[in-house]
């Protein structure tokens, strides 16, 4: 079975920079590598919210924003745009992991996991022959990160601004 690997910590440690290096990293080996960033969103300096982004076609869409968009779900103040990321779901699901080195979910969150369509899916990719990194958030409680941390082949880093250098070679060392 391939790897699977989560990478957690707690807010602004380095995980979605350590990604991007990862990324960056496989991308220079030719691994052909499919999935999604949820990068911030900035207006003058200050953050608005999160975009979903495809890490192969970089098409964007807007998972949440601060205010009071119209959207059923919120959490804290920001409004989450399920449909958005559900899209880029249904175009993640028509993938033959078979073809693909590594798939990417940055990242396994609360505001991920109010889609079930994105549940499901992330059931249906760790129970299958991909190899995956995804972050989670180090206080999630759901049942979606029980299921995985209780799969086998699961190796999960708890990052820290100290460790990223040698989580990073861990990392390249279990995926290659």
């Amino acid at each position: 079975m391939k790897p699977k690997i989560l990478i957690t910590g707690p807010p602004r440690c380095g995980k979605s920079t350590l990604i991007s290096e990862l990324l960056d990293y496989f991308f220079n080996k030719n691994y052909t590598i499919h999935g999604f960033l949820t990068p911030e969103v900035r207006e003058e300096g200050k953050r608005i919210g999160f975009d979903i982004k495809d890490i192969y076609s970089e098409e964007r869409g807007k998972l949440a924003r601060i205010g009071n968009f119209d959207t059923y779900h919120k959490l804290g103040k920001y409004s989450v745009f399920v449909g958005e990321l559900e899209e880029m779901i249904s175009k993640l699901e028509t993938i033959e992991f078979k073809e693909i080195d590594l798939l990417v979910i940055d990242e396994i969150g609360k505001m991920e996991l109010y889609s079930k369509k994105f549940k499901n899916f992330i059931r249906n990719i760790f129970s299958s022959d991909v190899s995956i990194l995804a972050t989670i958030g180090l206080k999630l409680k759901h049942p979606i990160k029980d299921f995985i941390l209780n799969l086998p082949n699961v190796s999960i880093f708890s990052l820290n601004r100290q460790n990223f250098q040698v989580t990073y070679q861990k990392i390249v060392s279990k995926i290659l």
